[in-house]
């Protein structure tokens, strides 16, 4: 790495404080005083050959005249030299030589000193320079979006490895080889400016990428770099259409459950359910009958998303197509089990609470497919569990299903609450792992009794999301509330 302008002013300044203080201070007396011991060798050569001429005393003086001026020229180019060897070791950004003042004196001691420290704060700031170009290069690196910074000529000087898995290569030094994987790509990368964005179509693997390419540029070094960032959008693209897919499926899912309650003379009727995700596998509806009579079911599909929808409809269509015409709710589900089996994947099922609501009677005959048990809360507070024998939908055909399936009649009093639900609700979890549980259902559903059946729901909701605190919903939740209305209820609502 190449140290900044920055920081070739600052050696330059630094060097310049150097050779003023040292040179101009040490240097300079160390000269003089040579000079002068020369000049003083001259004179006393010249008055000794003056009081007795001799070629001995000549020779002599001439001797030391020519030892101390060489000593002085030796003096001050190695000085130079020293200064030299500093400004090309500058130059070159090598660090590593030594400048010895052994036989020079102190002054050269001080200037080692001087330039071993200049030395060590360079060393260090390229080493920061370094560690920065290392950290921006990891940053680079891990980027999702492919990242490239390539020359006017095309030669690149960076590539991330996001970009080389976009573009299906492991080595890309020039953009001009990417002739072979899409010409399009390449005239569009070589003419970008700062602030385009182009959309190019690349075939890898057999299939069609469409790349989002934005580009920006710079002069560094003298030279012009543009560095472009690729993206493939067409994955973006399938999300978007399957998230547009999923909206629908959710808003024809969500017509395919009753819109509105029945208005069932002496109950209190409600349904609600809250899928975990755009789709689900829950399902609850309310089938008028003869006679006044209402199918009351809650199913509730193992799996989730789009194949537990798919499943949900055709249990609704299937149970809806043989509600109207089967007697018992017993006889129902077992024909509803035998097209089940027959079309759902194996290891695939479904439980289902199918009821039949008689008003006149205030009676409901049940049968449970597996599937949670029906909560009643009575008029005084007290609550118990209403449990059928029974198996889950599409898991075994024939008499072994219909030899499982119990039919209970149930007499239902003023003042009484009857739930259903999925199990959405009671494994419902916190931060800690805890679930909502049975027993704390039970005790809401006490406490809220009172309430319209369609209350009872919303409360018991809330009360949910505060113990699941920010904690996603795991599991759909699906829940019907029938309230047998007191008799006082019931007089209001006769009146005209």
């Amino acid at each position: 790495m190449r140290i900044n302008s920055i920081g070739r002013k600052s050696v330059s300044r630094l060097t310049s404080n150097v050779s003023r203080k040292m040179i101009l201070k040490h240097f300079r007396i160390q000269t003089t005083l040579r000079v002068l011991l020369l000049a003083m060798t001259l004179l006393a050569a010249v008055y000794f050959i003056m009081q007795s001429f001799n070629w001995l005393t000549v020779i002599a003086s001439v001797s030391v005249v020519v030892i101390q001026l060489y000593g002085l020229i030796r003096y001050v180019e190695k000085t130079n030299r020293d200064l030299a060897r500093f400004l090309e070791a500058v130059k070159y950004e090598d660090f590593s030589p030594n400048f010895s003042p052994a036989g020079r004196g102190k002054s050269f001691a001080d200037l080692n000193v001087t330039l071993t420290d200049v030395f060590n704060v360079l060393r260090k700031a390229r080493m920061e320079k370094e560690e920065q170009f290392q950290y921006m290069q990891t940053v680079v690196e891990h980027i999702g979006s492919g990242v490239i910074c390539y020359q006017a000529n095309g030669d690149i000087e960076l590539i991330n490895k996001a970009a080389k898995q976009i573009l299906g290569l492991t080595q890309l030094k020039n953009i001009h080889m990417l002739t072979s994987r899409s010409e399009a790509l390449v005239i569009a990368l070589l003419a970008l400016d700062a602030g385009d964005r182009k959309l190019v179509k690349i075939a890898k693997d057999g299939t069609t990428l469409q790349l989002a390419i934005s580009a920006t540029t710079f002069v560094m070094r003298g030279q012009r770099f543009t560095l472009v960032s690729i993206q493939d959008i067409q994955h973006e693209l399938e999300r978007e259409r399957m998230t547009r897919e999923l909206e629908i499926a959710h808003q024809v899912q969500m017509q395919l459950l009753p819109k509105l309650s029945p208005d069932i003379r002496g109950f209190d009727l409600a349904g609600m359910c809250w899928p975990a995700e755009e789709i689900g596998g829950d399902y609850f509806d309310f089938i008028p009958l003869n006679d006044g009579r209402w199918g009351i079911a809650i199913g509730d599909v193992s799996g989730k998303g789009v194949p537990a929808a798919i499943y949900m409809t055709l249990a609704k269509g299937i149970l809806n197509a043989n509600a109207e015409t089967q007697a018992s709710v017993k006889t129902t589900l077992t024909q509803v089990n035998r097209w089940l089996y027959k079309y759902m994947e194996r290891g695939s099922f479904v439980s289902m609470c199918y009821a039949i609501l008689d008003p006149a009677k205030s009676q409901l005959i049940v049968s449970r497919a597996g599937h949670d048990p029906l909560l009643i809360i009575h008029a005084d507070g007290s609550a118990s569990s209403i449990q059928p024998e029974g198996m889950a939908l599409a898991l075994v055909d024939g008499d072994r299903f219909n030899n499982l399936l119990e039919e209970k009649t149930i007499s239902l009093a003023p003042g009484d609450t009857l739930v259903f639900y999925t199990d959405g609700f009671t494994e419902a979890m916190n931060e800690s792992g805890e679930q909502f549980g049975d027993e704390q259902l039970k005790r809401c559903l006490q406490d809220y009794r009172l309430q319209p059946a369609d209350q009872i729901m919303e409360k018991l909701r809330n009360d949910i999301k505060i113990f699941a605190d920010d904690q996603p919903q795991h599991d759909d939740m699906t829940m019907i509330v029938l309230k047998c209305e007191t008799t006082d209820v019931r007089r209001e609502t006769e009146k005209p």
